[in-house]
């Protein structure tokens, strides 16, 4: 019997078959949820929904079977593990290698202006700007090449992944799941959120500088 066999005759015998079709159906609804509503941050915890219960489903069905020649879902299960500790431990790494080559201090009068809890500025001339989590770094070199409504818009841009980070490893399921949604399709959304907040222009003005500053 190969796999494919094996997994089929696993499922008709498996007594867990209705959860995971119950399971399934959650994860087919979510994604339909995802391309009927407009606001992107809706969009965006369809998107999650739909990427937690596809990742409940796998112990479900792994836990329900007694196939040996199962070898991919046992493969799977020590990938997602892995996965799973990257996402908890590189944030902390990355934040620790900040602070020493770099440095950084919280900037009150930065979360004032676009009402963010947390912004940190970043001592390097190189202008960037970036979240972690509900965290935004913005670096001294970017504060530099911009003016204040550049700046905003630059804020709001990253104001918006703030608010999709509020959903819990928003952007990090994927790994797990496969649910294709491309980083690029996120940028898209935040810069919306950025020109409604504060117009276009501001936004395409930073930007030409940044493409002008990297070359």
């Amino acid at each position: 019997m190969n796999t494919l066999e094996c997994t089929i005759v696993c499922f008709k015998q498996s007594g867990m078959m209705f959860p995971i079709l119950v399971i399934t159906s959650g994860v087919l609804i979510s994604l339909a949820g995802y391309f009927a509503v407009r606001d992107n941050i809706e969009k965006l915890r369809f998107y999650w929904m739909a990427n937690v219960l596809a990742l409940f489903n796998a112990p479900v069905v792994y836990f329900s079977m007694a196939c040996d020649m199962l070898f991919f879902l046992k493969l799977y299960i020590t990938y997602a593990f892995l996965v799973l500790t990257g996402i908890f431990i590189s944030p902390h790494l990355y934040r620790y290698y900040l602070k020493k080559k770099y440095g950084y201090e919280r900037d009150v009068e930065l979360e004032r202006l676009a009402g963010l809890e947390r912004v940190y500025l970043l001592n390097t001339s190189f202008p960037r700007a970036f979240t972690m989590g509900r965290d935004v770094f913005i670096s001294a070199g970017m504060l530099e090449i911009l003016d204040e409504s550049e700046l905003m818009a630059v804020l709001y841009h990253e104001k918006f992944h703030v608010l999709e980070n509020k959903t819990p490893f928003l952007n990090k399921l994927k790994f797990l799941t496969f649910l294709p949604f491309s980083q690029e399709k996120i940028e898209k959304m935040a810069d919306e959120y950025a020109i409604r907040m504060i117009g276009r222009d501001p936004l395409e003005r930073a930007k030409k500088k940044l493409e002008e500053f990297y070359g």
